[in-house]
């Protein structure tokens, strides 16, 4: 209020910065390079490892035959097999869609001037979840869709890492989807499950 009798309106990222809900610039700058940090780290792997899957899945391998992979030009090496590598493309790929979703709602909050300090460990840990998800649906495929001595020659890396970036892009969708088919397909009766324990989660 001014002398005047006239409301002056407070901007709204003014007003949540001065209740402390909000990230400080120094907080936005250690967060923004740590995902700027993340998606190189594993952009630069992905590439990387490419040849290895490229020689690993070649027709005529042999189950059991290691590839050597090096990452940051020789500064890590290891020997892996077939499968190995294609667990490692399905992490890598999960991780770079996971970068694309929790950079782009990062940029978007503050844009905006609305990033909140108690989202900070879920841009820390998204990476992760999205990892874990994608190397469900990957033993899911491989199980379900693969005969048992299936060699990695029968998979499409391309494939593969198509299904675990999106997996890792829209793995809020994806748990959320999941959740609700499970949740049909095993459903408990009225006063059973949840409805007999004490204190639970749903008011």
């Amino acid at each position: 209020m001014t002398a005047t009798g006239t409301t002056t309106a407070e901007p709204p990222h003014e007003a949540r910065a001065a209740d402390g809900h909000l990230v400080g610039a120094l907080g936005r700058t250690l967060l923004g390079g740590f995902l700027l940090a993340t998606g190189l780290t594993v952009t630069v792997m992905l590439v990387q490892l490419w040849p290895t899957i490229e020689r690993g899945t070649a027709v005529g391998e042999a189950r059991g035959e290691t590839e050597r992979v090096s990452f940051f030009w020789g500064a890590l090496e290891t020997e892996v097999t077939a499968d190995t590598a294609l667990l490692l493309l399905v992490i890598l790929a999960s991780a770079l869609g996971s970068f694309v979703h929790a950079v782009t709602s990062f940029t978007d909050y503050v844009g905006n001037r609305r990033l909140a300090k108690s989202w900070m460990w879920w841009y820390g840990l998204r990476v992760f979840v999205g990892v874990a998800l994608a190397i469900l649906f990957y033993f899911a495929i491989r199980g379900g869709f693969f005969s048992a001595d299936a060699t990695s020659s029968q998979v499409n890396p391309f494939g593969i890492a198509a299904i675990s970036g999106l997996v890792g892009l829209f793995s809020k969708q994806a748990t959320d989807k999941l959740r609700e088919v499970f949740d049909t397909l095993f459903r408990t009766s009225p006063g059973g499950g949840d409805d007999q324990r004490k204190d639970s989660i749903t008011n």
